[in-house]
């Protein structure tokens, strides 16, 4: 099975798309000619077209007689550069302030709030890597889902609410997040955590920036996601040190071998802590009852002679509401 490997594309590989021919900067009221599709800031087509009546890339005519008549602003592609060039439109925002504030003659009443450089970040939904972002986690339970509705309304709020709330920079990353969990919960390296946007897994090297553009967040309350614990993938594997046990070895390995119980390098402050066990045989959080330091009722003795209750004892867990058994 083939593995798709993620490529992490730099900015400047990105520029000759989001940059204007004419000045060579960035996009600023980015305009394209309906024509041909070339995109141009917008003062530097429309200071162009008044001596010129065909594209500046491509040579093709944009009209006989009223070139302004066959360009169109570009709001999709604006807010493409906005969001991909960091603190480009903050400091577009103040540029404008600064020009009408030092020309008060200017009427800029009819312009747009953006016009005037009076619109916020916040307004326009732009994310940069060093804000804050506020972001809620709870448990994914599978079956609760199913059956979320009208009855779920009619539940007392402090039976429906069991999420936990973090305060993390937008450049973390859905990997940090899922270490931050494992070493809070003290999950095992034999169970994989996913972290989820309602029902569906996010890949480990989202960000949290990437997954408020990609669900269109507005940021008008906490970054909801989810997380579900799930066991890894079991291969059997027969070792001959222990052919005189009874059964084979069982080995439960993690499919990634990033996934070990660390915090991210960067841990995101908590304004509501994750629960962490109390005692040796307490399990950490109530979802989950297979967390614990004792199998079976039997203490976890290392012992030369037999191998780790994890890897081969025989055991029945409780998971997400279902019951499973290895062995």
């Amino acid at each position: 099975m083939t593995m798709h490997r993620t490529t992490r594309i730099k900015i400047t590989e990105l520029n000759p798309h989001l940059m204007c021919v004419l000045c060579g900067g960035y996009f600023i009221d980015a305009t394209t000619i309906i024509e041909c599709l070339h995109s141009f800031c917008k003062t530097c087509i429309v200071g162009y077209l008044e001596s010129s009546k065909y594209c500046p890339i491509c040579d093709v005519q944009v009209h006989k007689t009223k070139p302004l008549l066959n360009i169109r602003s570009d709001k999709t592609l604006q807010d493409i550069v906005y969001k991909l060039v960091p603190g480009l439109f903050k400091n577009e925002m103040k540029r404008r302030r600064d020009f009408y504030a030092a020309h008060p003659s200017i009427d800029a009443t009819n312009g747009s709030n953006e016009d005037r450089g009076e619109v916020a970040d916040e307004d326009k939904r732009i994310i940069t890597d060093d804000e804050i972002i506020s972001l809620s986690i709870e448990f994914f339970d599978h079956s609760k889902a199913e059956k979320q509705g009208a009855a779920e309304k009619d539940k007392p709020k402090e039976e429906v609410n069991d999420k936990r709330y973090l305060r993390c920079p937008a450049a973390m990353t859905v990997m940090h997040l899922r270490k931050f969990l494992r070493s809070k919960m003290d999950i095992p390296c034999t169970f994989q955590i996913e972290v989820m946007y309602e029902d569906e897994p996010l890949k480990d090297y989202y960000t949290l920036m990437d997954i408020a553009y990609i669900y269109t967040w507005r940021r008008n309350g906490p970054l909801p996601l989810k997380y579900r614990v799930r066991p890894s993938c079991k291969r059997l594997k027969v070792n001959p040190a222990h052919e005189g046990l009874p059964g084979p070895r069982s080995e439960m390995e993690s499919d990634s071998g990033s996934d070990k119980a660390s915090s991210p390098a960067g841990v995101p402050s908590t304004s509501s802590s994750l629960p962490s066990p109390s005692t040796p045989v307490q399990s950490p959080h109530p979802h989950f009852p297979h967390i614990s330091t004792t199998v079976n009722g039997t203490s976890a003795n290392p012992n030369p002679i037999r191998p780790p209750p994890f890897c081969s004892k025989a055991r029945k867990t409780s998971l997400n509401g279902s019951s499973t058994s290895s062995g």
